[in-house]
This record gives structure tokens, sequence and C-alpha cells, in this order.
């Protein structure tokens, strides 16, 4: 019996910025003062004329931290909020230029408890009839129409609201509870409470909570689980001889709970967002971005890590290292998950004790010439400063060691040996410091004498203390994803790609051809890492497409990853990228130069041509990353093309047929990953139905076949005759074949380097 199994795929995109929330750098704030400027929030992408809403929340204050805006000009208040006054989360609604105005006025008003100080901004067109909490990023749709329990359980899942799937609101903090009862004026709100199972325990009843025991007995606190919230109204829940067993809020219009029987035909609020952390937010067409301040000196160390499109932040996770000995150490074991916009704060995983690096000399005045300072020479960039020998005696330094000096108020900061070997140790002081000599208020300890200065000066050395070298190290949670990730990164129209580049440019030289049109993907195409694309990095990839041979030794994360600092990144261009780093790797040596550090960081992968799963260059004068279209005319032709997947029962072995209709498209590449379930089913072969000499392949690993052809000289296309038939062997007695297999990534790439969209049915 055929099975015909339906599954679409969009289209990967690339290219173009949307809307956006842009964030500052962190920065310290001064413990308990008022009104610290915490500007540099900004929207942009969003029409002009539209009314947005916008949220503005500090994630888990500490006491008396507030912010307040000093410009609230042409901003709405939302339902429950006001604009004045010092404020933890405030929700408005305006155009985009009001809203940057008043994120421009932003302050910030700290309290005396030094940690972090984290605040989140989220913007989207204003959706009438839903409320935006800032402090988890959800949204909550209110419904007045009175209805039974299980009803508004019920009705709640067949919603949706911004690609999200809704479900009868959670209450799990004093916050969230306070929340509702600020938006949502009616009384007797069901929310996600039972004990339908069990009389007395409650449960949360819906959401990414569900099934989470809120107390095991009824009473207003008996049997209350720590650490889960409840708020019952006195004497509640009393369960009524055990038929009152869901719960509602806002009871009697007061901001407590009360059970009730479902026979109550009440409003109820619908919940929308699954996460805890705003950053997280996974909504479609709503933006949000945040910065972790501190309140007081803390050394800090940030990281926006940009992978760009089609990766999931949030399955990486971040270690932090120090380098001692020539050897990476982990600080801890902890690892730090990123946030959806690939967001990590390594503070609590950095080592903060500071190594002798080098010796600061620092002077006072004296009675005795014990240093020269000579005249100014451009030719190295300084002053000589002699120190006396005699100066060093008995103070166990070694004349070698100086690395920085502070004379008086002339000069405070690096230097370099000159010459330590005779009576005179000889130090150089960086740039022309004249002025400085002439104007100083040491002039009685300085005596000019031929264009030189004696300096009566005693010296005192002190060891330099610096923070240890850090890294930041990448992981994946999980290696089979990250394999099934890797497999839909280097795909097809990478391989072609790089074959059209080699055949337009010429095999020996990095000359330009028609299909790269950005340094990074030169880089990634170079896949032996020597600096020059040739021949044999492209079928290096074309072996890795067809499973001949991997193109890393391993498939750890570290032989896949490329990193690079973003300042770096943006650098590489096409006339420049041989003589760029370029070597896999995971974990990037930062340096603590300051109390606040953040690092921007940009990920690209080896083979990753067509840069489908890597940042963007988004500086300018720096091409986009992309590829260039072969045509110099506009193509109506949509960028798609057919396929349909079929699987039958043959003679006890099943088989599944994929056959593909390039519709009008030039097709020279097409690819599939078939998954089957490998405790019911072992791979046996594939057969391939192909006109021309297309390179096919069909690779089993494991748990999914890797089916595909190649025509990587573009010499003929494949046409709607082409057809790949994967035979499997049940392991045990089957009775149907649905559900057996399926199909995840595709690829298909034309003769002009256009990547397709698969449409499969």
């Amino acid at each position: 019996m055929r099975k015909l199994l339906v599954i679409c795929f969009l289209l990967i995109s690339f290219l173009g910025f949307g809307q956006s929330v842009s964030a500052p750098d962190s920065k310290s704030f001064i413990p308990s003062t008022i009104g610290q400027d915490a500007s540099g929030f900004s929207l942009s992408g969003f029409s002009t004329t539209s009314n947005l809403l916008a949220s503005i929340s500090l994630i888990n204050p500490s006491t008396n931290t507030t912010f307040y805006l000093n410009t609230t000009t042409g901003l709405t208040a939302a339902s429950g909020f006001t604009l004045t006054g010092n404020k933890t989360r405030l929700v408005v609604t305006g155009t985009m230029a009001s809203i940057n105005n008043a994120l421009a006025s932003l302050k910030i008003t700290t309290g005396s408890v030094v940690g972090n100080v984290q605040i989140s901004v989220a913007a989207t067109v204003n959706p009438v009839g839903y409320f935006y909490n800032g402090v988890n990023g959800h949204f909550y749709r209110p419904i007045s129409t009175g209805t039974t329990y299980t009803g508004a359980r019920a009705a709640s899942l067949l919603t949706t609201f911004k690609g999200q799937t809704g479900y009868l609101v959670t209450i799990t903090s004093a916050s969230e509870n306070a929340f509702i009862f600020s938006n949502v004026p009616q009384a007797n709100i069901w929310f996600a409470a039972t004990d339908e199972v069990k009389d007395g325990t409650w449960v949360i009843d819906a959401g990414p909570e569900k099934g989470t025991v809120m107390k095991t007995s009824n009473g207003q606190t008996a049997g209350n689980i720590p650490g889960v919230y409840n708020n019952w109204a006195s004497g509640e829940p009393n369960g009524n001889n055990g038929s009152e067993n869901y719960a509602v809020t806002n009871w009697n219009s007061q901001p407590t709970w009360n059970d009730l029987s479902n026979n109550w035909n009440n409003p109820y609020i619908i919940e929308y967002g699954t996460w805890t952390n705003p950053d997280d937010a996974t909504f479609t067409e709503f933006y949000t971005n945040s910065v972790t301040h501190s309140n007081g000196e803390v050394l800090r160390a940030s990281f926006n890590v940009d992978f760009g499109t089609n990766i999931d932040e949030t399955k990486f996770s971040a270690k932090g290292y120090t380098y001692t000995n020539n050897t990476w150490n982990v600080v801890n074991g902890t690892a730090k998950q990123l946030s959806g916009l690939g967001k990590v704060d390594l503070t609590s995983l950095l080592d903060t004790s500071k190594t002798a690096n080098g010796v600061k000399a620092t002077t006072s005045a004296g009675q005795v010439e014990w240093a020269i300072i000579n005249p100014y020479d451009a030719n190295l960039g300084g002053h000589q400063l002699l120190i006396d020998e005699r100066e060093f005696d008995g103070t166990g330094v070694s004349p070698n060691n100086v690395t920085s000096i502070k004379l008086f108020d002339i000069y405070d900061g690096p230097v370099t040996v000159s010459n330590v070997s005779g009576f005179w140790k000889t130090y150089i002081m960086s740039g022309n410091l004249t002025t400085k000599i002439t104007s100083s208020t040491f002039q009685s300890q300085l005596r000019l004498q031929d264009g030189w200065y004696g300096t009566k000066a005693e010296f005192t050395f002190s060891p330099t203390m610096t923070y240890k070298p850090h890294g930041m190290e990448l992981s994946h949670s999980n290696q089979n994803e990250l394999n099934t990730l890797y497999n839909s990164i280097v795909t097809v129209s990478d391989v072609f790609l790089a074959f059209k580049e080699l055949a337009d440019g010429g095999i020996f030289g990095n000359q330009s051809g028609m299909g790269l049109t950005n340094g990074i993907q030169y880089l990634n195409a170079d896949v032996d890492g020597n600096g020059v694309f040739n021949e044999s990095d492209t079928y290096k990839l074309l072996q890795h497409l067809t499973g001949v041979q991997s193109l890393s030794q391993s498939t750890a994360l570290t032989y896949l990853m490329k990193l690079y600092n973003k300042s770096d990144y943006v650098g590489i261009t096409t006339s420049n990228w041989a003589t760029q780093f370029n070597s896999t790797r995971n974990l990037l040596p930062f340096t603590l130069s300051s109390l606040n550090n953040t690092y921007n960081l940009s990920v690209t992968w080896l083979g990753d041509v067509n840069l489908s799963h890597s940042a963007q260059q988004s500086v300018s004068g720096v091409a986009t990353n992309s590829y260039r279209t072969m045509s110099l005319t506009t193509n109506s032709v949509s960028n798609e093309i057919n396929a349909s997947l079929m699987g039958e029962n043959i003679g006890g072995k099943v088989v599944v047929t994929i056959s593909i209709d390039p519709l009008q498209q030039e097709l020279v590449g097409a690819q599939f990953q078939l998954n089957y379930d490998n405790t019911i089913l072992e791979f046996q072969k594939v057969e391939f139905i192909t006109k021309g000499n297309p390179t096919n392949f069909g690779t089993d690993k494991g748990t999914y076949v890797k089916i595909g052809s190649l025509i990587g000289d573009a010499s003929t296309t494949l046409d709607k005759t082409t057809e790949y038939k994967i035979t499997f062997v049940p392991k045990i007695g089957i009775t149907g074949i649905l559900g057996l297999t399926s199909i995840s990534t595709t690829d298909a790439v034309n003769k002009n380097g256009t990547q397709l969209k698969v449409k499969v049915n």
C-alpha cells in the first residue's frame, strides 16, 4: 500500500536586514545613585507611520534599582502602566521616532547591592487586544466571553499568535500575577491550575510548566511546594467536597485565587510564549535585545555571538578558560547557555586573580639626580630615560623586567627596554613629552643641561599585576544534532558554487570568478586551509558530499566551526582572504582590558561556501554574504522545484521513491536527507535514475540516508525523469510503513548558482 508523505520546506534566506532592536555596550553604574545614563537602545526598520508596542524591562532587578524616561512625548502607556515615576517595567505604544527619543532619555537609578543590571527592550507592531509582559517576554490575550474551565483550556490550544500556539494562562510568579491583575480588569478569570486528578493536589495544567505540582493539600498555605508560586485567598482552596477542581485569579476583583467547579462560565486569558528570558523569544515579527550593566565595579565579560540565520543559538553553551603554562584550563565545569540572540555572560566564569607581569618603576622627589631624561627622538618615537643602576641595588628587581614607569606628572605608561648592559639602564617612554616636561609641577627636581634633564628622583619598584589570558569556548548541546546541523550546512549548493567559481576563475590563483563575491566564501571553499582555492578543494567538497571522505578529521565542533572577532571578520575581503587566519576553532582568546568587557564574535563553518549558516559582514564597503546570480536580466521564474516522496511495501521490503520535477529551472544539483527508524529498518541500497553523467550519491549515516546528484560542470541538467529509490529491510515484522521514514534537510541549485526551494509533496 502506498503512503504519501507531504512535507513543505521554507526557502533559506541569506540577505537583507529588517526590523531590529539594537542595544548599547555594557557599562558600570555607581551604587545608590539616581538618574544614570542608560541610553543606547534603538529601534530600526519599522514603518515610520506604524503604531508600535515597546517594552522596557529590568530582569530580576535588585532592591531599589529602577529606571525612568526623561522624555515621553508621543508615547501612550499600555493598560496598567503610567509614563511617569520609577519603574522596573514599562510598556508603551507610539511611533518608532517617539519610542527612540524616549529610549535616548533612559535613566537608571541604582540601589546599594553590587551586581548585574539587565535591561531588555522589545518592539513589535502594536497588536490590538494583546498585552505584553516584559519580564518573561510573553503575550496575553484576555477573552471576555464566559465559558467553563475545560472549555477555556481546549479553546486556548486552538489559537496561534506570532507563530506560537496558545495555552490557558499559567501564573508562576508574583510579578506575573500582578501583571495580570493590572492589565485585565475582569473578575474570576480561569487560569491553568487544577486538582481534578487528586483532590487537594494542585498542578499547573498548561504551558511549559504543565504537570508541575503546586501544593499537595487544600487550604491557603497547606501543602504549598517550596519555590512554586501560590497566591490563594483566605480559606482557599477549600475543595467544596471535591467539586471545586479549577482555579480562578482576580477572585472578587482582588489579586488572589479561588477554586471553583466546572459549571461556572468565566472569562479567561490565553498566554503565548514558553521561555523565561525575553531574549529567547521566538515570536515572528517581534524583536528584542538586552544589555547587562553592572552596579558597582564588577569585572564583567559578555559576548554577542553572531551565527547568522538558520542556527538555533540556544543549542550552544559557553565556558571560560585561562591560558597558563601553555595550556588552556577551564575555570570551572559550568557552561552558560546562549540566549536566542547569541548572547552569553561569562562574568561568573572568570578567573579574577591577577599574576605578576613585569615591574613598574614609580618616582618620588629626591635629592640626587638618579635619572636623566633625553630629548625627544623622532626615530625612537619617544624619550630615553636613563636610570642609575644603583637604584636597583637591594631591590631584587632585574632592570630587564621593568615594563612601565610613572615619572612624576610627566609620564605614566609602558616602556620598552633600550639598553640595560651599562651603568645607566635605559628605557624609552613613547610620545613627545617636551611640553609635559616644561610644564611639570616638579621643576625643582629638573635641571636642564645641553637639551637633557638631570632628574632628582627616587625610584621604587613594584610588580605589575594583570589578569590571566582568557578564552571563551563554544560547545553544542548534542553531538547527533550537531552532525545533522552540519549535514545541512555543507550541501550540494555549496559544492556546485565551488566548482562554478573554479571553472570561471581559473584553477590556480585566486582570480575573480562569477560565483563568489565575499572573502569568507573563499576561506570556506579553501577547505585545506593552504591559502589557495583550487581543484583539490572542490574535490574534497565533492568527496564530503558523496560520503567518500569527510572534510574534517572529526565531527567535534572544534573541527567544523570558525570563530572570529567581528572586527577581524568584517575585514576579510576577496583580495586579502588568503592572508587571513583560516582554521577551525571553537575557543577564542580574549583579554580582560577593563572592568566592563563586551566581545562581538562572528561564526562561519568549514565548507559553507554559500554562507547559508554564517554571520553577515555588516560593515560599509564589504560585500554582503551572498552569491552572484549569473544572469544579467531579471529572472521571473520562481526559485523552486517540486519533489514527491512515496513509500511502499514491496515483497516485504520498504522502498521509498523520491522523484524530482525541476519545473522551469536548469537544475544541476539536488540533495535530500531521508530519515529512517533504525530500530525497525535496516538500510540496503539506493538506485538512481538520472540522465547524463551526474555524480550521484547515497550515503547511509545510521539514522538517515543522504541522497542526491551534482553536475559540477553544468554541462547538462537534471530533468523530471530524475528518481531515487531507497530500499530498507525490516528488522521486525511490520504491518504498515507510515512514520518509518521522513525527509528533513533538502537542497537544490540551478546552473546560475542560485539555491532553490524544494517543495516536497
